[in-house]
């Protein structure tokens, strides 16, 4: 940095807090000014990169022939940044402008391409003398001199210098806060930059050339290009099942089958931490068959290239449709060696003919295909020519070390009926926990005894399992499951508060502690930052609570869904939220709104009549009965 030396003799400041013993206080003070401009100047680096991109700059240069150089397609504008306690003097800035005349005659002479701009860019304000020399009639027309407090700066790629390192610190993440699709907090964005900066200063391999370019600024932010769909987060202890499959595999394509809540989900993104490629997980339970192949490709490219925007523009092309999108997709793994792992969930909710289309359009992906026990897999085995697999379970001491992890006493044989009642299936099995903790006293064995009193095969004993456990929950926890089961799709923390207030009449408050407490109770599935759902195995008996509650609490509940939706699909659409919309208003006896998508072409053709027409027939039915009754009185 210029003039960094002069700018540490000549500024000051006394520590702060303890006294630092040292042999010089003086020599302290000089190092920590050195040290507190160079940062100085690596974050103004950094605002220069988070602005790059919307004011169209092709590089961004550091420490060249200035502190910051930045270069527009037709002009480049050179910075000097000056960090002092004081006013800013003329004797502060006169080195930069003699290496400003320099470098401007050198553009005039052809030497250098485009024309020159200059800035000097300082965290104190100008002093009288200079104030009056910057806005004499001899000083350059190319020279702006830029301080807080003071005007804007003319060019939208430069920042407006802040006072200290803290005031460039929060500026800097406000920036990197507005990012689309960035991975990072803000405030390590924020270092990340500064740091990267930095390294380009010393001229270190690979940035010798001490810029960055346009190109790479998606990579620099951690932005993902694309948006994907996020793996459910895994348990916070993990306990592995019975001859647990590997994730990873060499066959084409694999078929895992198993129950709700046998754990399919939660091994995959378990396995996924530690896997050496990377996993692209897809639920396609909001995506139709017609869309999965786009739906893959774009997932797959957005996990493989997403910081490569020209492999991108090879695979996603304009006008291509999905199943072309696929195929280039696994074209250029082949190029390239590679191949994608691709977890599909919820297969079965997919015409086997759509799977079977993708999964021979892509030889050069893996797919992995969580399924529920259904004829569907049957189909899928037989078009796929592949054997199902299963996951086994826990075996009687994982279960032992779950039931004591729940603050629950066992022994061996305790341990296998509680095994042979849930059929050691995770979920099923830190359901049976939670009860005998809640309703035995955390006796296994008093619980099992209960149990196996009113059943004598393991799947009616997990309904029993579960219809034991919903029922130990407290009012306010069925109540808030029954209404947040209505969804079928993943809802943002804020779209369930405000379901729960709108259907059951709670204030902000008291919402946020019901959706607090619901992880708790097992029932609540958290996807990442996208979102929240109740797991499947207990959206069935949040409906069946629903229905039983009086005074229209049923209908009431889901108007408050459909508003929620309603908002919801206006901001983030997705074909899961258009069924559940279709489905809230045919439950909900609007005729008039399901005809409209019923007779608009775009949603015709997107194939969601099965879904209305249904709803229309039962619709017109009622009306029959209700014309005839009313014939009939008169």
């Amino acid at each position: 940095m210029a003039e960094n030396a002069r700018a540490a003799k000549s500024s000051g400041q006394k520590l702060s807090g303890e006294k630092v013993a040292v042999v010089s206080e003086r020599q302290l003070i000089r190092i920590e000014a050195v040290h507190r401009g160079f940062l100085y100047q690596h974050l103004y680096g950094a605002a220069c990169l988070l602005l790059a991109g919307a004011a169209g700059v092709e590089r961004v240069v550091v420490e060249r022939d200035e502190d910051v150089e930045v270069v527009l397609p037709d002009r480049r504008i050179y910075v000097q940044v000056k960090t002092r306690f004081g006013n800013l003097s003329p004797s502060d800035i006169a080195g930069a402008l003699k290496r400003f005349a320099e470098i401007r005659e050198e553009h005039r002479k052809g030497v250098r391409a485009g024309d020159a701009g200059f800035v000097i860019a300082a965290n104190a304000a100008p002093s009288a003398p200079l104030l009056a020399k910057i806005t004499a009639s001899d000083w350059p027309q190319d020279v702006e001199l830029h301080w807080p407090d003071g005007p804007a700066p003319s060019e939208p790629c430069l920042p407006m210098p802040l006072r200290n390192v803290a005031e460039a610190i929060a500026a800097c993440s406000a920036l990197a806060s507005a990012l689309p699709f960035a991975l990072l907090r803000p405030e390590t964005l924020t270092w990340k930059l500064a740091s990267l900066v930095m390294f380009a200063s010393a001229g270190s391999p690979p940035r010798q050339n001490h810029s960055f370019s346009r190109e790479e600024l998606p990579a620099l932010f951690d932005q993902l290009v694309i948006q994907m769909q996020e793996l459910p987060a895994p348990p916070l202890v993990y306990r592995a099942q019975v001859d647990e499959p590997a994730l990873l595999d060499e066959r084409h394509v694999r078929i895992v089958s198993g129950l709700s809540g046998s754990g399919k989900t939660a091994w995959v993104a378990e396995a996924a931490l530690h896997a050496p490629l990377l996993v692209t997980y897809l639920d396609v339970v909001e995506i139709p068959g017609a869309a999965l192949g786009s739906a893959v490709a774009r997932e797959v490219a957005g996990r493989m290239y997403g910081r490569s925007s020209g492999k991108l523009g090879e695979i996603l092309l304009p006008g291509a449709s999905g199943l072309d999108m696929l195929g280039a997709l696994s074209v250029k793994l082949g190029e390239e060696g590679l191949h994608a792992v691709v977890v599909i969930d919820n297969a079965h909710r997919v015409p086997a003919s759509d799977i079977e289309t993708i999964v021979k359009r892509a030889p050069h992906l893996r797919f992995l295909l969580l399924c529920q026990p259904s004829p569907d897999v049957a189909v899928l085995e037989a078009k796929l020519d592949v054997r199902a697999e299963t996951l086994n379970g826990w075996d009687e001491d994982t279960i032992a070390a779950a039931v004591h992890d729940a603050g629950c006493q066992a022994d061996f044989s305790d341990c296998e009926r509680l095994s042979r009642l849930t059929g050691g299936l995770p979920f099923y099995v830190l359901n049976a926990a939670s009860v005998a903790a809640r309703e035995y006293g955390g006796a296994i064995r008093a619980f099992c005894t209960d149990v196996e009193a009113q059943t004598h095969i393991v799947e009616t004993a997990q309904e029993i399992i579960l219809q034991r456990a919903f029922e130990s929950l407290s009012i306010e926890d069925r109540e808030s499951i029954a209404v947040l089961g209505l969804a079928d799709v993943a809802l943002s923390r804020d779209e369930a508060m405000k379901l729960l207030r709108g259907a059951c009449d709670l204030d902000a408050k008291a919402a946020a502690a019901r959706l607090r407490a619901l992880p708790l109770t097992g029932a609540l599935e958290v996807f990442g930052n996208a979102g929240l759902k109740v797991h499947d195995a207990v959206r069935l008996l949040g409906k069946a609570d629903l229905a039983i509650r009086e005074n229209n609490f049923e209908q009431k509940a889901k108007a408050a869904l459909l508003d929620v939706v309603m908002s919801s699909i206006r901001k983030d659409w997705s074909i899961g939220k258009l069924g559940l919309l279709i489905r809230l208003f045919g439950q909900l006896g609007d005729a008039r709104i399901l005809v409209r998508f019923a007779t608009d072409e775009l949603f015709h053709e997107m194939g969601v009549w099965p879904e209305i027409a249904p709803y229309l027939l039962l619709i017109a039915a009622v009306l029959r009965d209700n014309q005839g009754e009313n014939s009939a009185t008169i």
